[in-house]
């Protein structure tokens, strides 16, 4: 999955690249494997990013409060593999950011213009395509008639019921004999425990309702939250990580 994050203090610049980026995908073969997200600096700052995504960070050189460079090092420092492109109307200062050893993958001027942001990101798009190599991860289940190879990006959640483990994903649900305990080891960050009979996936989690204790999930489940794994999803919404 590619994910790419907007991040830009005026409203009206992540508009008109949002608009620009949906317009240029929707021409592509890789339309549905792009999800576009828009963030503000200081969010950015702390952002953690997914294991099983490719990420294009768009960037300006300069915010109001805060430096993009600041935050383009330090993403940089972190994610080896990040694109990250630069976004200014100051073009005068990027011989900063070339000094700073952020590695850019593009530049886009100001006033944003479509033909600029297509020219930006297509030599990534198409390395992308290119070169999306990566092995799927995938849960080996067992139910005695048949075994189910399910990629762990297609898990919304596994349940634990009447000593049995019903693991549902975006087409089926499938039943084994297993433990929560052996599974949550298996499946590994991408996963989190939020009640003693569920395990959901970070990534499938549309919504969090602390209030009703509640989870609600990309199929629209509503799953059960217990006090005992309260701190870890409030800890999960702080860090960005859904």
């Amino acid at each position: 999955m590619l994910r790419i994050i907007i991040c830009d203090d005026i409203k009206v610049n992540i508009s008109t690249l949002s608009r620009s980026i949906r317009n240029i995908i929707n021409d592509m073969p890789i339309n549905r494997e792009i999800e576009i997200f828009s963030t503000s600096p200081d969010v950015l700052i702390n952002y953690k990013i997914k294991d099983n995504y490719t990420y294009i960070f768009i960037l300006d050189v300069i915010y109001k409060n805060i430096s993009g460079l600041d935050i383009a090092k330090k993403i940089r420092r972190q994610y080896k593999e990040v694109f990250i492109i630069f976004i200014t109307g100051h073009i005068e200062l990027l011989y900063m950011v070339i000094n700073q050893n952020i590695m850019p993958s593009g530049f886009i001027e100001k006033p944003l213009n479509e033909n600029d942001v297509r020219k930006a990101l297509f030599n990534i798009f198409d390395y992308y395509s290119e070169n999306n190599k990566k092995i799927i991860q995938t849960l080996t289940v067992n139910t005695g008639a048949a075994v189910y190879r399910i990629p762990y990006d297609e898990i919304i959640y596994i349940e634990a019921l009447n000593k049995k483990i019903f693991i549902y994903s975006d087409t089926q649900r499938v039943s084994c004999y297993n433990s929560l305990q052996a599974l949550e080891g298996e499946l590994g960050k991408s996963f989190i425990r939020c009640y003693k009979s569920f395990i959901v996936n970070k990534n499938r989690i549309k919504n969090i309702f602390f209030a009703e204790m509640t989870v609600e999930m990309s199929n629209g489940s509503r799953i059960s939250m217990s006090r005992t794994y309260k701190s870890e999803m409030k800890r999960l919404t702080q860090e960005g990580g859904m």
